[in-house]
């Protein structure tokens, strides 16, 4: 299969190097994206030196040729920040491409311009006659540990889960494991929450809290995942996948994870700095609070730690008092 990258990133580096040799066959995987000297730093040297130093497989190569890059391509990985999906899709692949193709989003985001999932803006901008399927990959990975081939789990959901399992052992390595699913829109709208409950497990961190109390904002992470997803009639089923629990753990643990290391630095600062309102930009999480508030509220839900976490980045108050207020009400209760 021919396989293209978008996006030259640490993600799509380790995945598109980890997938030339699959399950089933040797893929031909090409990269595509804007930087040339990531480009000619794959090219010519075998590394991508702006993110690792670990040499890359030589069968990989890159392009900023978008014929080059869509022409021949069985299957598109979007490995972009959410936030360059839509225009990608409409300006640079779809002028390029002469045949149908599998599209795969790795991006875990919300498009906030369009109001809709990166799964939805995919089915939007891509005409029925150039599209075979739009699939979610998505899972608890770190870009790093994939390029040190460390045993990775994801889960390829689609609208059909016939079409995830047909590319399931395409894109399955020995060290990438892959679970299938039908529950794209669980898969998508968990990697959506997930960024700000990964943001508030940091602040919890952050301000000192210790394993008992972050292992009970876990579980409430999770209970708030399922008052969301009820609420949007989908199956509940996908929060014990890898998709959900795993890559909470993931990103709600880890200082790796760019949400986790924000709200870190929120907790140990005990407020939001302007300094810290500079990394905002990248913060999937920070963008997603604002969205899931208005839909708590609409939809009359108690989402406790995404009510907490707007007033702590949206109304600038301490977060210390906000947790603290949090135990004395629930205190109250009992």
């Amino acid at each position: 299969m021919n396989i293209t990258v978008v996006g030259t990133g640490a993600f799509g580096t380790a995945l598109a190097d980890r997938m030339i040799s699959s399950k089933k066959t040797d893929n031909k995987v090409l990269m595509f994206g804007i930087n040339k000297k990531e480009i000619k730093d794959i090219n010519e040297n075998h590394v991508n030196s702006e993110y690792y130093k670990k040499k890359l497989n030589s069968q990989l190569t890159a392009t900023a040729n978008p014929k080059k890059a869509f022409n021949d391509a069985d299957i598109i990985i979007l490995a972009l920040p959410s936030r360059f999906v839509s225009k990608s899709i409409k300006e640079t692949i779809i002028p390029n491409l002469i045949k149908p193709v599998y599209f795969i989003n790795v991006a875990k985001g919300f498009d906030f311009i369009e109001n809709k999932t990166l799964t939805e803006v995919v089915e939007d901008k891509v005409p029925k006659e150039l599209n075979l399927g739009v699939l979610k990959l998505s899972g608890p990975s770190f870009a790093l540990e994939l390029m040190q081939k460390q045993p990775t789990l994801f889960v390829l959901a689609a609208r059909k889960k016939a079409v995830a399992d047909k590319l399931n052992p395409i894109l399955s390595t020995k060290y990438i494991h892959i679970e299938t699913t039908d529950n794209i829109m669980g898969v998508e709208w968990v990697s959506i929450i997930k960024n700000s409950m990964a943001l508030f497990m940091g602040i919890v961190e952050g301000l000192g809290y210790k394993v008992n109390t972050r292992a009970l904002f876990f579980s409430k992470a999770l209970s708030e995942m399922k008052q969301i997803l009820i609420a949007l009639d989908i199956n509940t089923d996908v929060l014990v996948t890898p998709a959900a629990v795993g890559d909470l753990f993931l990103t709600g643990t880890s200082k790796k994870s760019r949400n986790f290391e924000t709200g870190f630095r929120i907790g140990k600062a005990n407020k939001v700095t302007k300094r810290l309102l500079g990394s905002f930009a990248t913060t999937e999480g920070i963008h997603t609070v604002e969205k899931l508030t208005s839909f708590g509220k609409s939809n009359k839900l108690v989402l406790n730690l995404t009510n907490m976490l707007y007033n702590i980045t949206y109304g600038n108050e301490k977060p210390s008092k906000v947790i603290k207020n949090y135990f004395e009400e629930a205190y109250k209760q009992l």
